[in-house]
Order: C-alpha cells, then sequence, then structure tokens
C-alpha cells in the first residue's frame, strides 16, 4: 500500500495541539534563513504554517546572502541565552562560503530541535535522551503508525549523511532491526536492495529504482525530493511503478505526500519535547 502522511499528519497534529494547549506558556521556535533560496524560503514558510496550526509560536531571522559568520554566531549566541526561546533551527544549506558545521555546533545542544549538533548526535550513538533529527524521527514514527514490523528485519539504507542515514541506523538499532547503511562505493547494491525487508531510499537520484529492483513484500520508505523537467516533484522510485510495487505486496512511501511531512512533525514534537523541559509543565 501506500505510506501516504495525510493521516498520521491529521493525527499527530491534532495531539500536538492538545499538548499545547495544556501548557502554561507555549513554546518559540526560532528559524534561522540566509539567503532567499527558494526551497529554502518555501520549507521555513511550510515551518511556519505547521507551527500556528499547533499554537507554537514561530521568530523568523532573515539574513543576507553575503551575512558574515560572525554575525551569524553573534545571532545564535543571542538566541542560546535568551530564556524565551525554546528552540533554535538554522535552514540548511548555508551559502558556500560559511560553515555549515561550524555554525550548527554553535546552537546549544538544548535548543537544537534538528538534532545535529556533535552533543545530540553523540549521545544518540550511546542509546542516551536527546534531540533527534527529525527526518530519521519522522521515518520511525510514520512506521509505527502503520504498524510496521521493525524488530528482526533486515533494513538496507542507501543514504550516509549525517542527517538522515547515519542517525537513522541508530533508530532501527533501538527498534531491534538489523541495519546496513549504504554509499556510492557499495557493491553489488541492487543485490542487497533484492534481499532486504526494508529499504530506505535518499540518494537524489530521480527514478534510481523501479519496481524490478526490489522483492515482494518489501518495505520502501523514498527520502529523495527530485523535480523533472515540468517542476514535478519525484523521489527515487520510479513513481509510475508504485502500482506494480503494491502488486507484488511492496509498501512505499509516496513523493510527494510521504516523509517529507513527517519530517516537519517532527521538528514540532521536538520543540514541544524541549519546551516541556526547559519548563517543567
Amino acid at each position: 500500500m501506500l505510506l501516504t502522511a495525510k493521516p498520521f499528519v491529521e493525527y499527530k497534529i491534532q495531539e500536538l495541539k492538545d499538548k499545547v494547549s495544556k501548557l502554561k506558556t507555549k513554546p518559540v521556535l526560532a528559524l534561522i534563513r540566509v539567503g532567499n533560496d527558494p526551497a529554502s524560503v518555501k520549507y521555513v514558510s511550510n515551518k511556519i504554517k505547521r507551527c500556528n496550526e499547533v499554537g507554537i509560536e514561530s521568530q523568523v531571522y532573515e539574513l543576507s546572502e553575503d551575512v558574515k559568520q560572525i554575525e551569524i554566531v553573534k545571532l545564535i549566541d543571542e538566541l542560546n541565552n535568551d530564556s524565551k526561546i525554546t528552540g533554535i533551527l538554522l535552514q540548511l544549506p548555508l551559502p558556500e562560503h560559511l560553515d555549515e558545521h561550524y555554525l550548527t555546533n554553535q546552537i546549544c545542544p538544548y535548543k537544537d530541535v534538528d538534532g545535529f549538533t556533535i552533543w545530540n548526535t553523540g549521545s544518540l550513538s550511546l542509546g542516551a535522551n536527546c534531540n533527534v533529527a527529525c527526518t530519521p524521527k519522522g521515518i520511525i514514527d510514520l512506521m509505527k503508525y502503520y504498524n510496521i514490523e521493525m524488530r528482526s528485519k533486515d533494513v538496507v539504507i542507501v543514504n550516509a549523511s549525517n542527517i538522515v542515514g547515519k542517525p537513522l541506523v541508530q533508530l532501527f538499532l533501538k527498534e531491534g532491526a538489523t541495519p546496513t547503511i549504504c554509499n556510492s562505493k557499495t557493491k553489488n547494491l541492487k543485490d542487497k536492495v533484492k534481499s532486504a525487508d526494508i529499504v530506505v531510499l535518499g540518494t537524489g537520484n530521480m527514478n534510481f529504482m523501479s519496481a524490478d529492483d526490489f522483492s515482494e513484500d518489501t518495505v520502501i520508505i523514498d527520502v529523495s525530493i527530485n523535480f523533472d523537467e515540468n517542476g514535478k516533484m519525484r523521489g527515487d522510485v520510479v513513481k509510475e511503478d508504485y502500482d506494480k510495487l503494491i502488486e507484488k505486496g511492496c509498501d512505499i512511501t509516496p513523493v510527494p505526500g510521504g516523509v517529507g511531512q513527517c519530517t516537519v512533525i517532527a521538528l514540532l514534537e521536538n520543540t514541544i519535547d524541549i519546551h516541556i523541559k526547559m519548563n517543567n509543565d
């Protein structure tokens, strides 16, 4: 079946809205956006919209494309020390002259809603309580919503990034699965995919795999966002093959309408949970 995010998102929005309504004060999410990249503008706008839906206050800081790194550091430092700010999000990617890794790690780990700081990624590896990267968290939450069994399942993750593949390995291990992480140097990749119970694809290559590349009853999580010549959003899996995959008993997250929406929900949940910890609500 198609693992569409819509019913999950509607359920979580109501749950989070109820949670916020019981708080003494509203959580406040600070969003820093550098430049006017159309994708970043759209992503930040969507996050603000969702914040409003559940009752989270959002504060947007729009910086020029040529902003100096020290200016961003100063802003992050101010937000770190502002007790009214619950969480801080630095919208990625950044312009080339800025050090993404350095700037991300200027955020106080407790306010790091994206879970990208060294402290949070390290804590995740150790199995300690921490803020978890939103896309991996969203993937696991969506699978749980659809009651997809992960324990003892062989998982192949075709993405070795710090914000998806690596943290996702830790989350699957926590669920009792056996994950294998693959990258562009992996030999016999298609054989590994064919033998997996669960496949997570995040290569960024449109139409990278078709229905023939998967075994029957495989759970396929397509994380990629690509755009075709008509500006239509597509994933790593050939969209026209969805029906064939369903006929084979496979489950797949559609693009659009899948993991992307779950990522934003995870961001909202992280923000609310941080607020509760900070204020003992």
